[in-house]
């Protein structure tokens, strides 16, 4: 069965659950803090990962791409 375009894209709990590891293990892959927000910028425009934020907001509600996920994790299983 052909991959829907949509499946390409997870929520990090979804990306995650699907590689076995830690949400927090994930999250660390997010924050500038720890990798660097020109890290962060560079998969941005690459069109790996991606977040929103409601105007006003406080929290970023990321989405996750495949290939992020197997560049930092590897091939899922």
């Amino acid at each position: 069965m052909k991959e829907k375009e949509i499946d390409k894209y997870m929520t990090p709990a979804e990306a995650a659950f699907k590689w076995g590891v830690s949400q927090e293990t994930l999250k660390n892959k997010l924050k500038p803090s720890l990798v660097g927000q020109d890290y962060i910028d560079n998969l941005m425009k690459e069109g790996l990962i991606k977040y929103f934020m409601k105007p006003g907001g406080k929290r970023k509600e990321w989405i996750v791409s495949v290939k992020a996920m197997e560049l930092w994790f590897g091939e899922n299983k």
